[in-house]
């Protein structure tokens, strides 16, 4: 038989080994968070995010926001927030309608494949969270496989097997995506170094090992809900606030940044949330008043304003979990692209490697 005629016969039979294999749930892990519930965590957390950028802030100025841990129950004397348990819809609507592109590209065209959208970037994690559900813990990752920790390791190695590696395009089911093996492993952990990808990838495996831990969805679902629906509130306090030709949208845009900026500093030294208020606005009226704000805008409309925002970030921070910092980390799309953190070379290198690499997830497939 013809060496040619072998590899097609090869081919087809490792095609069809392979839509039965990722038919099958056959390494599916029990009572943990599933990726239908992930996708509900992340819309929230989107909502949070599209809220917190309608008032003006950045996606860096909303993760210093959500880096911040909580203080003690008894800072927040005058802050007063209820638990809104989540009723299945949030402040901001969902938009998994935005078109999502192929993940299918020519190396003419290669450049890291960054997601087109945050949408994009939400589908690419919950599926890659339910094939690392599927195949932790199995002959298929080389990796230690015992806890949280290693699985968000698992997580973050096979979003870059589906998404970043292989030779010019993205990896097709042929190049065994979901095989991770310790010849990737030492591609992976040197590529993200030179990519200066490590606090991104850090994010993801950070996700991973909190979602596969002992997490409890119901009280972190309410959570993340409390936190929208405060944002919610405190945004038509303030709409409400600015009235008699008032400019809320553009007295936030420079009001937000300011208010975020001194509680992020003060947060953790200040002895109570009534403080860190005062503070706030007596911060923000001072800085206010050198860039001759007060021409244009109501001062008294503008404490009022300043207030509002001040207690609201100050109650998102009370009210806030771990999984929104994590989760803000690991989407937006600035994270990676070829004119930007990842230079050609970089992927030049790994794709390199594809091919040997290759070979070693065929022998762990076909149990050589």
């Amino acid at each position: 038989m013809k060496i040619k005629t072998v590899r097609r016969v090869i081919s087809i039979f490792m095609s069809v080994c392979l839509i039965v294999v990722q038919s099958v749930n056959v390494f599916a892990a029990e009572d943990k968070v599933s990726d239908e519930q992930l996708e509900v965590i992340m819309d929230g957390v989107n909502s949070i995010v599209v809220q917190l950028e309608s008032l003006g802030l950045n996606d860096n100025e909303i993760s210093e926001i959500f880096q911040l841990s909580p203080r003690e129950s008894s800072f927040y004397e005058t802050t007063a927030v209820e638990v809104i348990p989540y009723s299945g819809e949030f402040a901001v609507e969902n938009t998994s309608g935005e078109e999502v592109v192929s993940e299918i590209m020519t190396s003419s065209g290669y450049n890291g494949n960054p997601p087109s959208s945050n949408e994009e970037q939400k589908q690419r994690i919950k599926k890659i969270y339910g094939v690392a559900l599927n195949f932790f813990k199995s002959d298929y990752y080389e990796g230690s496989s015992n806890n949280g920790t290693d699985f968000g390791n698992y997580l973050t190695y096979l979003y870059l097997s589906h998404y970043i590696d292989g030779p010019g395009r993205v990896p097709t089911s042929n190049d065994l995506p979901y095989i991770v093996s310790k010849s990737d492993i030492s591609a992976y952990n040197q590529f993200l170094e030179n990519a200066k990808l490590s606090n991104w990838a850090n994010a993801v495996a950070g996700m991973g090992s909190v979602l596969y831990s002992d997490f409890d969805y119901v009280t972190s679902i309410n959570a993340i809900n409390t936190v929208d629906m405060t944002l919610k509130q405190g945004i038509d306090d303030m709409m409400m606030a600015g009235v008699n030709g008032y400019n809320t949208k553009d007295a936030l845009a420079t009001i937000a940044p300011l208010v975020k900026s001194y509680i992020v500093e003060n947060h953790a030294t200040v002895d109570s949330d009534e403080e860190l208020t005062q503070g706030t606005l007596d911060y923000v009226t001072t800085q206010l008043e050198d860039l001759d704000f007060y021409v244009n805008y109501d001062k008294n409309i503008t404490k009022t304003i300043i207030n509002i925002m001040a207690t609201t970030t100050i109650s998102v921070i009370f009210g806030s979990v771990s999984i929104i910092g994590l989760c803000i980390s690991v989407v937006p799309l600035y994270v990676y692209e070829v004119t930007g953190l990842i230079g050609t070379a970089v992927l030049v290198n790994l794709q390199y490697s594809f091919s040997t690499r290759l070979a070693v997830r065929t022998g762990i497939y076909l149990e050589l």
